[in-house]
């Protein structure tokens, strides 16, 4: 596959675009001309049940290069199929293929539209499959019947369709002649997605003016770019804001203009697995010099002070708070920020044990805990008044909100969504604070989210260097993964590391790599990544639903001394008791799913059981995984409602087994409440879904103290 590159259209506007999509498309359109398909980019249902007006978009696929047009929303007694007939009339749409989902307008509106203005291009419509059509039948005339009930006895092909992300192996049917509306001698036909023969709930149903009885493929792939066509315009702006290197994780990111991000994505657990083998390689026979760092932050005082930006419940405060240098260095957190009453509850109770149980030194912790709204200068002010009790800031860190950029959340990819202006709240304090060094954390979607709804020229993450190289700081972005660094699960997430240019480092001091520790686990380091079964495997068996928070628990002192990530674990933890090892109760359907998923697999395994799902094939790939005990675990989100399953007990992970793929002790503890109460699973199953792993933020806090 090529790589492509696609701009945001503006409102109404033609921009210059042309972007490579796949091989294999140009025998269908080199045939009959350009494919013009129409997108409804806004129009969701929103809270309360209503509906927004819609935004329809216009592409043109001309062999494998996708263009795209205008964009409409509607004016006052609009329709969607005026909206398509002015879309393909600005185009001057005058020859090729249209193709368009019945989500977007009407399929026997549009169909008579077209008819009735006589446009020339042929069309590729879907349609809803429960419509009654007129079928022809030999001997008997016309037949009303939904496609559903000809579906079912149909004979289906298979065919391989080129789709953005890969070839895919589908069925398709010729359901035969029919009438649609007014329309006459229209061809009928069913495309299933994802291997399933015949008709399922995530089946295609579409209608054609072509004549095509003898190449149902072409028709197939035509009326895959309904559900095909958004696969394809993410892709591209993700290649578009990411551009690949060549030298993958080795680039030197530090760039002449720091609007420019230039870092390998890391899109796939396997291509990154096989990403990091040939790194190492590469590493073992060009050794990369070790990094120039001076001490500089610590020459006059061993502790450095730290101020947490939206801490939610304080994974990133506590890697710096676990981590020490020789020479006793180390650091204290002078101020955390959190809005939310419950995050700051469990920053408090957790700040408190560690004081308690002597595993930070006293006074390391904060003196007082509020919920902060950051977006308020007053209370920045009284944040950095409380930070400077203590002295200077010296590092200021933080996670601004990440759902406006998540993969897990793909709706709100937008610069309109409130938390992707938190990011701006994060550079306002470091405006306001001038630390000596920051850290910044946030999911991968950071670096293709447009800065602006009406521009794609600016990512965020461009956005994020270009105003902190503007402040004065040295800035150096990078992906890194938190199985490198001793946590049992693949998540790769962005971090970006500022280091005023006051303390005299430029980016030739820190090699290839850049100013961030170097794996400590996986290929070239001489450790394995830590397993599920490092993880989890001591902890006691379960039944669906158990929610006693507090039970005994049997330590093992061989599995102890051989398990460094258990030991790290247990440390500061009771010896003979385990906390919130509870898990949700799932409904008796869901555990039957589960029984039929063996280990590293996923909904697919179970796809004849997941018959209340509208449309299977838009099932996230990461939905009801069973996790493999031999592997690390996949990205920890929302374990519950991703219905992660445990590799060997039909049930779910229960809370302590989530934290511990996290990386979190045993000690540590969620807020259910914002008083501390007792209950509240699922709150602290979100603050875990939110959290950044501490054994990664703990080795990138140990190169600072270094810097």
């Amino acid at each position: 596959m090529t790589q492509i590159a696609l701009d945001r259209p503006a409102h109404d506007a033609t921009p210059a675009l042309s972007t490579q999509i796949l091989d294999g498309v140009g025998a269908v359109t080199s045939e009959f001309g350009p494919i013009w398909i129409v997108e409804e980019v806004a129009g969701h249902l929103r809270s309360g049940k209503t509906r927004e007006l819609a935004t329809l978009r216009l592409y043109r696929l001309d062999g494998d290069t996708l263009s795209s047009l205008h964009e409409l929303g509607f004016d006052e007694g609009g329709s969607r199929v005026d909206l398509v007939m002015t879309l393909l009339a600005r185009a001057k749409a005058d020859m090729g293929v249209l193709v368009c989902s019945h989500r977007t307008a009407s399929a026997p509106q549009l169909a008579a539209r077209l008819e009735a203005d006589a446009v020339r291009l042929h069309y590729v419509l879907e349609i809803d499959a429960s419509r009654r059509m007129g079928f022809a039948r030999a001997r008997e005339g016309e037949r009303n019947v939904t496609p559903r009930e000809r579906a079912k006895t149909a004979s289906w092909q298979p065919v391989s369709l080129s789709r953005p992300a890969g070839n895919s192996e589908c069925f398709a049917a010729n359901l035969g002649k029919a009438k649609l509306g007014d329309v006459e001698d229209l061809t009928c036909f069913a495309l299933s997605i994802g291997g399933i023969q015949g008709d399922s709930r995530g089946t295609l149903t579409g209608v054609t003016s072509l004549d095509l009885d003898d190449t149902l493929k072409k028709l197939a792939q035509l009326l895959a770019w309904t559900r095909w066509i958004r696969l394809a315009v993410r892709r591209a702006n993700r290649q578009r804001q990411v551009p690949t290197s060549s030298s993958s994780v080795f680039a030197d990111v530090a760039r002449s203009k720091p609007s420019v991000v230039d870092i390998s994505f890391r899109a796939n657990r396997r291509t990154a697995e096989g990403r990091d083998k040939r790194d190492a390689q590469q590493r073992s026979l060009l050794p990369d010099r070790p990094p120039t760092l001076r001490r500089r932050l610590t020459q006059e005082k061993k502790t450095l002070n730290v101020v947490e930006l939206f801490a939610g419940a304080g994974g990133m405060g506590l890697g710096f708070l676990g981590a020490h240098a020789s020479g006793g260095r180390g650091y204290r957190i002078t101020g955390s920020a959190e809005l939310q009453p419950i995050y700051t509850q469990t920053l408090r109770q957790n700040h408190a044990y560690m004081q308690k149980s002597g595993l930070v030194r006293p006074g390391s912790t904060p003196a007082e805990y509020a919920p902060m709204d950051l977006c308020s200068r007053q209370v920045r002010d009284r944040l950095e008044s409380m930070a400077r009790t203590q002295g200077d800031v010296d590092v200021l860190i933080g996670g601004p909100p990440c759902q406006g950029f998540s993969s897990a959340n793909r709706n709100s990819w937008s610069s309109s969504n409130p938390n992707n202006r938190l990011v701006d709240a994060f550079l306002d304090c470091v405006d306001h604070m001038a630390p000596k060094v920051l850290l910044m954390e946030n999911v991968q979607g950071i670096l293709w989210t447009p800065r602006d709804e009406n521009s794609s020229d600016l990512s965020v993450a461009a956005h994020v260097l270009e105003r902190l190289g503007a402040m004065g700081y040295q800035v150096f972005p990078k992906l890194l993964d938190a199985v490198w660094y001793g946590a049992p699960q693949n998540r790769n997430r962005f971090f970006l590391l500022g280091i005023h240019k006051d303390l005299g480092y430029s980016s030739e001091d820190f090699g290839q790599w850049g100013p961030f520790p170097k794996p400590s686990h996986g290929p070239g380091t001489g450790k394995a990544f830590v397993t599920v079964r490092d993880a989890i495997a001591d902890l006691p068996k379960l039944g669906n639903g158990d929610e006693i928070d507090e039970r005994p628990y049997v330590g093992d002192a061989v599995r102890l001394a051989q398990n460094a990530f258990l030991r790290a674990m247990r440390v500061g933890a009771p010896a003979d008791v385990i906390w919130d090892h509870v898990t949700s109760r799932h409904a008796e359907y869901v555990i039957e799913r589960y029984k039929a998923i063996p280990q590293g697999q996923n909904w697919q395994a179970a796809r004849e059981l997941m018959t209340n799902y509208a449309d299977v094939e838009r099932t996230h790939s990461n939905i009801y995984r069973r996790l493999a005990w031999s592997e690390p675990a996949i990205t920890i989100g929302h374990y519950r409602k991703s219905m992660l399953i445990h590799p060997s007990q039909h049930r779910g992970l229960s809370l302590r087994e989530a934290a511990r793929l996290q990386s979190f002790p045993d000690w540590f503890r969620f807020a259910g409440t914002p008083t501390g109460a007792a209950g509240g699973l699922m709150h602290k199953q979100q603050q875990l879904a939110n959290a950044v792993c501490p054994s990664v933020t703990k080795a990138v806090a140990e190169f600072i103290l270094d810097l």
